[in-house]
């Protein structure tokens, strides 16, 4: 922990003198069957109240999406510039992070009801070279990566890693370039043990996509996903030029932790485009990708989902569990009272974000925010509050 601090410090420290690949936000455009749908949403007062008084409490800014049997209801509070006077929209685009890693898993599940993979594959019929080094890399299914228990070494916990992040951090690294840094590295654990949670899971299993594909990954979302789904305001981006949409919120870091020194960090790149992360979207996009996969089953079959969600493995604590589709069951703690939801939340340095999907209600629900960091914080805790108030108010 205090080596992530250390290398946050010093991110913060040379943030003046980054290259900008990040424009001034934009005003955008709102879905108008949503704003039609939210007026007369009969909680839609009660989410607002919410988001408003969270960013009073020093959240830059924030947007909601809830789609219930009420219809959809999407809002927003707070600034998507501060710099620049620009309100939170919820068309606004942010980076939701490790939500990135549910898409990789449903392209994955894609490809095998085309029977171009299969889930029990070992990964060296894949990347060969690769799975050579890596520990126990003839052991290791594309199961595995999605559900966390592949044992593959974690870059984001190496110190070398991060370091070489933090010398040139407006880089776009390619997943090739970050292969030498968990490559013949100690496992976690043998292979299909345990849970643990790791970035390098998800790096491999893009990896796998384009060796399948013969395209780079950002041309298969847009084919299989993006397109399909008309998720206009939705794009895989990797830093390696100027972000090509205008509506993208600025990212905030509070270097107290306390709401009181917001700095603008969306220069910063900590990993963006390696399959773990690189997804930037707004409410209305990760509504649909939501909607098509849980409820529409136009992205893959009901099968197959269902097949997904009978097969979560539980880390040690209990309190974290994946599935062989990289979707996790996530047990919401309310206040008393919990609720059990699917999908995935994201934090990276700037945002964050939590997209899910409540079974026995079948409620969408899609929080960003133009907040975070990689550890936890005061204000993170603050986001947590804000997530609960939210579901206390879905499940009345």
């Amino acid at each position: 922990m205090n080596k992530l601090i250390f290398i946050i410090s010093v991110i913060l420290l040379f943030t003046v003198c980054t290259k900008h690949f990040i424009a001034p936000t934009d005003i955008c455009i709102d879905n108008p069957e949503f704003l039609q749908s939210s007026l007369a949403h009969p909680k839609g007062e009660a989410f607002q109240d919410v988001l408003d008084k969270y960013i009073l409490d020093g959240i830059p800014g924030a947007t909601l999406l809830v789609a219930d049997s009420h219809g959809v209801w999407a809002g927003a509070a707070g600034y998507a510039d501060i710099q620049n006077n620009i309100v939170m929209q919820p068309c606004h685009i942010l980076k939701p992070g490790s939500v990135t890693k549910m898409i990789i898993g449903n392209v994955i599940w894609q490809l095998q009801e085309e029977g171009k993979v299969n889930i029990e594959d070992l990964i060296l019929n894949y990347v060969p070279e690769l799975a050579a080094n890596i520990t126990n890399g003839d052991q290791i299914t594309i199961k595995m990566l999605l559900n966390h228990t592949s044992g593959i070494y974690p870059i984001a916990r190496d110190l070398n890693y991060n370091l070489a992040v933090v010398n040139d951090f407006t880089r776009g690294w390619s997943s090739e370039e970050i292969i030498q840094y968990f490559t013949n590295k100690p496992a976690t654990n043998l292979p299909g043990e345990k849970y643990y949670y790791s970035n390098t899971n998800t790096l491999i299993s893009e990896l796998i996509i384009e060796s399948i594909t013969n395209e780079p990954l950002e041309e298969t979302l847009d084919n299989k996903i993006f397109n399909p789904l008309g998720m206009n305001n939705t794009v895989y981006y990797d830093y390696s030029e100027e972000f090509p949409l205008g509506n993208l919120a600025q990212g905030y870091v509070d270097f107290h932790n306390d709401g009181g020194n917001i700095q603008n960090i969306s220069d910063l790149n900590p990993g963006s485009g390696n399959g773990y992360t690189g997804l930037y979207s707004n409410a209305e996009d990760m509504y649909l990708f939501a909607k098509a996969l849980f409820i529409e089953n136009s992205l893959i079959s009901e099968n197959s989902l269902n097949e997904i969600l009978d097969s979560f493995f539980y880390s040690e604590s209990g309190n974290s569990a994946s599935s062989s589709g990289a979707i996790h069951r996530q047990d919401i703690e309310l206040f008393g009272d919990s609720i059990l939801a699917y999908g995935h939340s994201g934090g990276d340095i700037g945002y964050a974000a939590h997209v899910t999907f409540v079974e026995n209600s079948e409620t969408i629900v899609v929080i960003n925010y133009n907040y975070g960091t990689q550890f936890w914080t005061p204000m993170g805790d603050k986001i947590n509050e804000l997530k609960k108030e939210i579901y206390s108010i879905v499940m009345l």
